[in-house]
């Protein structure tokens, strides 16, 4: 009897330990876009985040995506019954985090040319934009809003544009996790704190779970971009003399194809020429292109005619922020050409035009 006595007591002992452990309340998103007024579960009630994972969310390379969508975070005094509502009532204020592939602490889209950073940042109309990083809960809160009131609010979603990616299709599967935050305690007060995801809380507070898939598909097509010129403004110089200028540009192509350019003179047809601004008269110049990037070939521009020979776009979609540019163009007006001018001041309005081979 004592042997028996004994099993009993421990078997007792076990069940009080195991009443004794904190129980989460998760809400499983089960009445997304409603006010929570139904008849379901409080942590349904409590939460439901409309709009975000019902789709697949499609975006351009060196372009940006924003996915609108609305939470709706409060909490209700009581249940309801099979009968009767409750409403949802009072406001929850809350935190976020998500989780997905990354690289170099960054979301990351995988596709045929290897992983593409993404910057993920939250926007909430009561707080100013907020970064999101991989895996961490966000150091803000957020405000629900009371009586079941969805709160619209949206993610951008923007690739990075340092190098430039393989054309094709680039896929990724984030995870969002939203945490309620008890509604008692204070910031400052170490021993009463105000507790988001870390909470133990049950009877007024609940959570995500499981969390919503997000898809994200990046969309990269062969591209090309020309850009960093400025106006070149030419000074007569001393008699016998040719007048020389030069400037940097940059040309972008998908993963450095080649390229060709054609440069084309609003005042010429076949020739490069500056038209006089109160005559017809005009004056010819000439035009080289070459590249920064080895090797460094020269090329004479006909007007209106592609280079035969092309060279490699750059990598990046501003050489870098315009610190590495890529190509040089060199104007020259012949001193002969200068030698009887018969208008005050010439101009001409130069196009350049790039095309991929």
């Amino acid at each position: 009897m004592r042997q028996n006595s004994a099993r009993h007591l421990v078997l007792l002992l076990a069940l009080l330990v195991l009443k004794t452990a904190p129980v989460q309340a998760q809400s499983s998103n089960q009445d997304p876009c409603g006010d929570g007024s139904g008849i379901m579960p409080l942590p349904d009630k409590a939460l439901g985040v409309c709009g975000l994972d019902d789709t697949d969310h499609v975006l351009e390379f060196e372009g940006d995506l924003t996915i609108p969508f609305s939470i709706r975070s409060c909490w209700a005094d009581w249940e309801g019954n099979e009968w009767s509502t409750a409403y949802c009532a009072q406001s929850r204020d809350y935190t976020i985090e998500v989780t997905g592939p990354t690289l170099n602490q960054e979301f990351a889209l995988s596709g045929p040319g290897g992983d593409i950073p993404v910057a993920l940042t939250f926007h909430h109309p009561s707080v100013t934009s907020t970064a999101i990083v991989p895996g961490q809960v966000t150091g803000t809160r957020f405000r629900g809003a009371a009586n079941g009131q969805q709160t619209p609010v949206s993610f951008s979603i923007t690739p990075s544009t340092a190098t430039a990616p393989t054309p094709g299709i680039y896929r990724g599967t984030l995870q969002f996790y939203l945490y309620q935050c008890n509604p008692w305690g204070s910031p400052d007060d170490p021993y009463n704190p105000i507790l988001c995801k870390d909470s133990t809380a049950s009877d007024n507070r609940t959570e995500l779970s499981p969390p919503l898939s997000v898809d994200i598909a990046l969309l990269v097509g062969a591209g090309i971009r020309i850009s960093g010129l400025e106006d070149m403004v030419l000074q007569m110089p001393a008699p016998g003399n040719d007048i020389t200028a030069e400037q940097y540009f940059c040309v972008y192509t998908t993963a450095s194809t080649k390229f060709t350019l054609r440069a084309d003179s609003q005042n010429g047809s076949g020739q490069f020429l500056l038209g006089g601004a109160s005559t017809t008269d005009t004056i010819a110049y000439e035009l080289l292109v070459q590249s920064e990037k080895p090797p460094k070939r020269k090329t004479k521009l006909v007007e209106g005619v592609f280079t035969q020979k092309g060279w490699e776009g750059h990598s990046s979609v501003d050489c870098t922020g315009y610190s590495d540019e890529n190509m040089l163009l060199n104007l020259t007006i012949p001193a002969a050409n200068l030698a009887n001018p018969q208008d005050y001041q010439y101009t001409d309005t130069l196009t350049l035009t790039v095309e991929m081979q």
